[in-house]
């Protein structure tokens, strides 16, 4: 696990080059998982400390989702809320061997499930999204998380927190 409970690593996602999208060999299983990412999982320092890549992330939201932070973190969670939209992006041809490494930088208590997505054209397609449970829906705060201001206020120290990285 890459960090501890109430600190957890997040980024956000950029557009890479084509080598970096191309799976590594070392993964050796077919590519064919998407996940949908709301929070530090969209900044691409991070994605990339998880998985050693940092594939395409196209965006997308989720649906009938609050994105908020979580009491004492610098990270967001998602709460079932009829109406809400929660921004993120999507992640495609991910292997077996990625996602076990992303369920572990996650951790528990994020479960990873199957949820609907709408990609920026409309269309509806399955991804997996880290969920907390039902029974933890006490650590979210009322307020919103935003990537902008995580990225230009907390991104630094989440790195160096979680993965020993340090900007100098």
């Amino acid at each position: 696990m890459f960090f501890m409970l109430g600190e957890k690593v997040w980024l956000v996602c950029d557009s890479e080059t084509a080598d970096e999208n191309a799976m590594s060999a070392e993964s050796g299983t077919t590519p064919n998982h998407r996940l949908f990412c709301y929070g530090s999982l969209r900044v691409v320092e991070v994605i990339r400390a998880v998985i050693g890549r940092a594939p395409e992330c196209r965006p997308a939201e989720l649906r009938d989702h609050a994105l908020r932070r979580i009491r004492n973190a610098t990270y967001p969670g998602v709460t079932h809320l009829a109406g809400a939209r929660t921004p993120g992006c999507v992640y495609e041809g991910l292997s077996p061997d990625e996602l076990q490494k992303l369920d572990e930088f996650e951790g528990e208590p994020y479960a990873r499930e199957l949820r609907t997505i709408q990609l920026e054209n409309g269309a509806g397609t399955e991804a997996w999204v880290y969920l907390l449970p039902d029974n933890r829906r006490d650590w979210l705060t009322d307020a919103p998380w935003e990537l902008e201001a995580f990225r230009l206020n907390d991104l630094e120290e989440f790195l160096h927190r979680c993965f020993g990285v340090k900007d100098d």
